[in-house]
């Protein structure tokens, strides 16, 4: 799937890049250093996290929950430090991607299914790695880098291995060069 604007346009989008990887592996990590690294370089940067698992954010018993009980398909919550639009369908990539419009940079955590997007793949372990080694892969990172004997078995994939917590500035010189605005390779 290619996440082409209507009429084919991206311009004003942000690039994207995609963190994947197995539960407590490192992803939220690595995604925390990337922002902080492309943000010291005046960047402005945003997030998707997929969250497959749970079925919604909005609390029960609230005012907001009650009004997607009665209908509303997008309902606005806003306290004294944040915007939060709820909308009453799941939106794919393409369909967020309008509302972060004017970012330079957009890095999701998960996504796997976006063939796409380039990806940093967090494992813990060269075979965790494996799993998820497809074309679309530009690095690796996660909690494999904690051990010299999985990080070695890693490097035999052909596909960079950085320890984030030393090598973010690395990493996200890759993201800079590698990332893609809406899809497109």
């Amino acid at each position: 799937m290619t996440l082409m604007s209507k009429g084919g346009r991206c311009q004003g989008l942000p690039k994207m890049i995609a963190v994947i990887g197995g539960k407590h592996s490192g992803k939220t990590t690595i995604i925390e250093h990337l922002i902080t690294e492309l943000k010291s370089r005046s960047y402005t940067v945003g997030a998707i996290k997929e969250m497959v698992r749970i079925p919604t954010l909005d609390t029960p018993a609230t005012e907001t929950e009650r009004y997607r009980n009665a209908g509303a398909e997008v309902i606005v919550a806003v306290p004294r430090e944040e915007t939060v639009v709820f909308i009453k369908k799941r939106l794919n990539v393409r369909e967020i991607l309008p509302f972060l419009a004017g970012l330079d940079y957009v890095v999701l955590e998960d996504f796997e299914r976006e063939q796409t997007l380039p990806k940093i793949i967090a494992a813990k372990t060269a075979d965790e790695v494996k799993s998820y080694l497809d074309e679309s892969v530009i690095a690796v990172s996660g909690l494999i880098t904690e051990s010299g004997v999985e990080t070695k078995k890693a490097t035999a994939f052909s596909v960079p291995v950085f320890r984030i917590l030393t090598q973010t500035r690395e990493i996200a010189d890759l993201v800079v060069k590698e990332a893609v605005t809406c899809g497109d390779p």
